[in-house]
C-alpha cells in the first residue's frame, strides 16, 4: 500500500462519526403442535441468544434472537431451557439463564448454553465471519449508515455487524470507544474493536474503528479502500496509529 496515497486519502477524510438432552439426564418429548395454537409474545429477549432446535448446548443453532425481540414461552423444557416460538412463527429453544430473557422460570435457570467465556468465544468469532462475509459488497461513505444499499462509514459497519451477534452499539467512535471494557494491546482477543487516530501525527484522537482479527491483522471499512479490507495492525501505516481497543463481550 502506497503510504503517502493512504495518508493524503485520510487526511482528507475524518472517518467515523466521532465500527443431546443425555447430558441433562433427561428425554426430551416433542410438544404436539396444539402447544402453540394460543400464544402471547410477552416475553423480551433482553440479551442475544441462540434460538435451536433441540434444549441444549448441543442442538442446532436456527439463528439469533436479537435483543428486544418478543417471543411466547410455551414451555420450560428441562433444567436451564425454554421452549419458545417467536413472533414470525419459529419455534426452538433458547437458554432460561435470566440475562437472556424477560421471562421468570422459578430459580430454573442454572443450566443455560454453557459457560459464557463459551458463548462468548463463538460471537466473536461470529463477528470475524459476518464482517469477512461483505468484502467486496460494502460502500464507505463517511456519515453514512445504509444497511439496505450497504453503504456504512467505518462506525456503522461495525454497529451493523456487532447488532447481528446480538451486541448494541452506538453509532459514531466518540461513543464506541466508551462501550464494554477497556483492553490492553498486549491483550487483544479476536472480536475486539480497536480504535486509531488517522489524522496527521497520532494525538489520540479517535476517529476511526476496526474489529481485530487475531494474528496482528483487523477487519475494517475504510475510504482507501471504499470498502471492507484487512489491514496489518503491527506494520505499515496503522502500527502508530493505534489508540486503544474495547471489548463488548
Amino acid at each position: 500500500m502506497n503510504n503517502n496515497w493512504v495518508t493524503k486519502k485520510w487526511l482528507g477524510v475524518t472517518l467515523s462519526a466521532t465500527i443431546g438432552l443425555s447430558a441433562l439426564g433427561a428425554v426430551w418429548v416433542p410438544a404436539s403442535n396444539t402447544a402453540y395454537a394460543a400464544v402471547s409474545y410477552n416475553t423480551t429477549i433482553t440479551y442475544g441468544v441462540n434460538l435451536r432446535d433441540k434444549p441444549g448446548s448441543s442442538g442446532d443453532i436456527l439463528r439469533m434472537l436479537k435483543k428486544g425481540e418478543k417471543v411466547a414461552v410455551v414451555n420450560e423444557a428441562g433444567s436451564g431451557w425454554l421452549q419458545v416460538q417467536t413472533a414470525k412463527g419459529e419455534k426452538g429453544f433458547i437458554s432460561s439463564a435470566d440475562k437472556y430473557s424477560s421471562y421468570q422460570d422459578g430459580g430454573q435457570s442454572g443450566g443455560g448454553e454453557g459457560s459464557g467465556e463459551e458463548e462468548n468465544s463463538s460471537k466473536r468469532s461470529q463477528v470475524i465471519s459476518l464482517a469477512k462475509s461483505y468484502m467486496g459488497r460494502v460502500t464507505y461513505d463517511f456519515g453514512t449508515r445504509n444497511p439496505s444499499k450497504l453503504i456504512f462509514d467505518c462506525s456503522s459497519f461495525t454497529q451493523f455487524i456487532y447488532e447481528k451477534v446480538g451486541v448494541d452499539l452506538k453509532w459514531g467512535t466518540s461513543s464506541q470507544k466508551s462501550q464494554g471494557k477497556a483492553v490492553s494491546r498486549a491483550n487483544l482477543k479476536t472480536g475486539d474493536l480497536i480504535f486509531f487516530d488517522t489524522i496527521g501525527s497520532n494525538n489520540r484522537v479517535i476517529n476511526h474503528v476496526g474489529i481485530y482479527m487475531g494474528n496482528g491483522q483487523f477487519i475494517h471499512n475504510a475510504p482507501s479502500a471504499d470498502g471492507v479490507l484487512i489491514s496489518p495492525l503491527d506494520s505499515g501505516y496503522w502500527k502508530d496509529r493505534y489508540v486503544s481497543a474495547r471489548s463488548v463481550f
